[in-house]
C-alpha cells in the first residue's frame, strides 16, 4: 500500500473514505452509552462477572450464565445504541472499501467488518431473553467476525509504511481478542469472570474501528499515504 493501495484514487473517493472514518469514529457512543445505562442499574453490574448482553436484557430476571440478577431499566437505551454502533460499522466498512484503492486482503478485512456491524445489529433487535437464538447468532457474527477482521485488516496495513504501527496494533489485537473468546469458551473462572473474558473478545474489534477512523481523519485530506 505504499502507493495506489494506500490512498483514494480521486477527490470523490477521498470524500467516502472520510465519511466512512467519521462512521467509524461515531462508534465511540457504544462505550458512552454501555456506562450510561449500567449507571441506572438498581442491582450490582460487574464488568468481570455480568455480559454485557444483559444490558440490553429486556426483563428483569435471574441470569444462570452468570448466577446473579439482571435488571436493566435503560435496556432500550443500550441496544439503539448497539444497533447504530453496528450500523455506522456495516457503513463506514462500506464507504472504505468504494473510496479506498486498497489490496484484496484489505478489502476482505473490511468486509468482515461490514459482516461485524450486521451482526451487533442483529444482537440489538433481538435481545438475550426475548430471541436467544438471534442474538448468539448475530453475537457470533460480530465478535468471531470482527476478530478475524482486524487480524486481516492488520496484515494488510502492515505492508504500508506509514501504516505499519496500526497494522501491528490490529493483528496484536486481534489475538488478544481471540485469546478471550476462547477463555469465554472455556468458562475459565466460571461465571465470576464470564464478562471479563466476553469484553476482552469483543471490544477490541470496536475500539479497533474507532482508531481507524480517527487515523484517516487525522491524516491530511483523509489520505492513507
Amino acid at each position: 500500500m505504499r502507493t495506489t493501495e494506500s490512498r483514494p484514487a480521486a477527490s470523490g473517493s477521498g470524500r467516502l473514505v472520510q465519511i466512512g472514518a467519521v462512521l467509524w469514529v461515531a462508534v465511540l457512543q457504544y462505550f458512552v452509552l454501555l456506562l450510561v445505562v449500567q449507571n441506572r442499574w438498581t442491582t450490582p453490574y460487574s464488568w468481570v462477572r455480568n455480559a454485557i448482553s444483559d444490558l440490553g436484557a429486556a426483563t428483569c430476571r435471574y441470569s444462570d450464565s452468570v448466577e446473579t440478577w439482571v435488571c436493566s431499566p435503560w435496556h432500550r437505551a443500550a441496544n439503539v445504541s448497539w444497533f447504530l454502533a453496528g450500523l455506522c460499522l456495516t457503513a463506514g466498512a462500506l464507504l472504505l472499501m468504494r473510496g479506498w484503492s486498497a489490496s484484496g486482503i484489505a478489502r476482505t478485512g473490511l468486509g468482515l467488518y461490514a459482516l461485524a456491524g450486521v451482526g451487533l445489529m442483529v444482537v440489538a433487535l433481538n435481545p438475550e431473553d426475548v430471541r436467544a437464538g438471534w442474538h448468539v447468532a448475530g453475537a457470533v457474527a460480530a465478535i468471531v467476525g470482527g476478530e478475524v477482521a482486524m487480524i486481516v485488516l492488520g496484515f494488510a496495513l502492515l505492508r504500508a509504511d506509514r501504516l505499519r504501527g496500526l497494522g501491528l496494533l490490529g493483528v496484536g489485537a486481534g489475538v488478544v481478542a481471540v485469546v478471550g473468546l476462547i477463555l469465554m469458551l472455556a468458562r475459565v473462572g466460571g461465571a465470576a469472570h464470564f464478562g471479563l473474558w466476553e469484553r476482552i473478545a469483543a471490544f477490541p474489534v470496536l475500539l479497533y474501528a474507532i482508531v481507524c477512523g480517527l487515523r484517516i481523519l487525522i491524516d491530511r485530506a483523509g489520505r492513507w499515504r
